[in-house]
């Protein structure tokens, strides 16, 4: 049996550059982890395949914070059990004469009771590897956890690199969760900021100063529609924000001098106002259902967090710890808000209870920003800057794992982490 090592180094290829390599790095806390085994896939006969399962499976599962994930050569029932593991998965690879398909069985097995949790039996081409891997990956943590993984799904964050005249390009990126499968959607010199998905992931917003002002655009990256430009609205727009129904966005627009919150109807083209208050309001964050936004505002002389329930029209003050609170996402169960806390000069990220008002940082960076919580809320991605790079980290709330994703010669900053993908 071999022990997977508390650091793993691991490299992608980025397509629009041949110098681009995602490094991500996993600083590993073992506290309270679940103890699992993966044993290779048996190969039945001839098999010409250009991935791993086992191996992205067991990257996938260690990264979420959750497990403890060691493979073994062999299913071992006694030994797994002395060596207190708790459910191991296994199972065969064969490739049909002639066929490019191959047909996996894969099996997830409770150590102590040596009862079969989960079966599952999949055709897949060498062009869907990583798509099946995520998919069972995620399977394997709702059987052994009771929620969903994460793992089938995608990314979008914005790299800035030099060019030979120092000048900076901006990327609009997306990729799979893990860093796999870039695609560049816009390149531009003028910046690009703020990419979020709407939550059918029909729709991507973002921000771009291409014509010289604040605007926001929407692409559509999996469904071949032509990119859409919002109106030029009274005064320059910013921090989009999708509603759960994917058809109104919440903007920042800012009409002589002052900045309010307004939301738009893609259908409709109405554009209503949410905030009227003569301070700054900015980056809305919708609820989960939709009934509400958090937003932040300088409206008491500090940079803090208020909740407006849009069916009354209150407002509440959200955040009291501290003078500078900021850029608010609501949790996908809705009961807590991840934002940007100053401690000092230092600006961290920090888990806010709604109800309670308690507050927890989860990080001890300098300059941390753009928090986003995975769709199953098991873990917070954001931007921070490590000995002047710009990089992104994954924070695990199970255990405070944090997992680093590097660009060599870039910037990576704005992430947004997308809703499930379809199967």
């Amino acid at each position: 049996m071999k022990s997977l090592k508390a650091l793993i180094l691991f490299s992608v290829l980025l397509s629009f550059s041949a110098n681009a390599l995602l490094e991500v790095n996993i600083i590993k806390s073992k506290e309270d982890a679940f103890p699992l085994v993966i044993v290779p896939l048996k190969v039945i006969g001839d098999v010409q395949w250009e991935g791993d399962i086992t191996r992205i499976i067991r990257d996938d599962l260690y990264k979420s914070g959750h497990f403890n994930v060691v493979f073994s050569n062999d299913v071992d029932f006694d030994f797994f059990e002395e060596n207190k593991k708790d459910a191991v998965v296994f199972g065969t690879i064969a490739q049909p004469p002639g066929s490019q398909t191959f047909n996996v069985g894969l099996y997830v097995y409770g150590v102590y009771s040596q009862k079969k949790l989960y079966e599952k039996h999949i055709s897949l081409t060498n062009a869907s590897i990583r798509k099946v891997a995520h998919i069972l990956s995620d399977k394997i943590y709702e059987v052994l956890l009771g929620q969903k993984g994460a793992f089938n799904t995608k990314l979008t964050y914005v790299t800035v690199t030099n060019n030979e005249n120092g000048d900076p390009t901006y990327r609009l990126v997306i990729s799979d969760y893990d860093g796999h499968n870039p695609q560049v959607l816009d390149n531009s010199l003028a910046p690009i900021l703020s990419p979020t998905w709407s939550s059918d992931l029909k729709k991507l917003a973002y921000v771009s100063f291409k014509n010289n002002r604040s605007e926001v655009f929407i692409k559509y990256p999996f469904w071949g529609m032509k990119d859409e430009k919002l109106p030029r609205f009274d005064g320059i727009a910013s921090s989009p924000s999708w509603h759960p129904d994917g058809e109104r966005i919440a903007l920042t627009i800012s009409k002589n001098g002052n900045k309010d919150i307004y939301l738009y109807n893609l259908k409709t083209k109405e554009n209503k106002r949410l905030t009227t208050n003569s301070a700054i309001d900015t980056e809305a964050n919708f609820s989960p259902d939709g009934k509400s936004i958090a937003f932040t505002s300088n409206r008491t002389g500090q940079v803090q967090i208020y909740i407006k329930n849009l069916e009354t029209g209150k407002i509440s003050r959200a955040t009291f710890q501290g003078r500078y609170n900021a850029k608010p996402v609501f949790s996908p169960d809705g009961k807590d808000l991840a934002l940007v806390h100053r401690v000092g000069q230092d600006y961290r990220i920090a888990l806010l209870n709604i109800a309670t008002r308690d507050l927890t940082v989860m990080t001890q960076n300098k300059s941390d920003e753009s928090p986003y919580f995975s769709p199953n809320g098991g873990m917070i991605i954001f931007a921070t800057n490590r000995d002047n790079e710009g990089i992104l980290s994954i924070i695990s709330l199970h255990n405070n794992q944090i997992v680093e994703l590097t660009q060599k010669d870039s910037f990576i900053r704005e992430p947004s982490w997308s809703n499930y993908l379809r199967k």
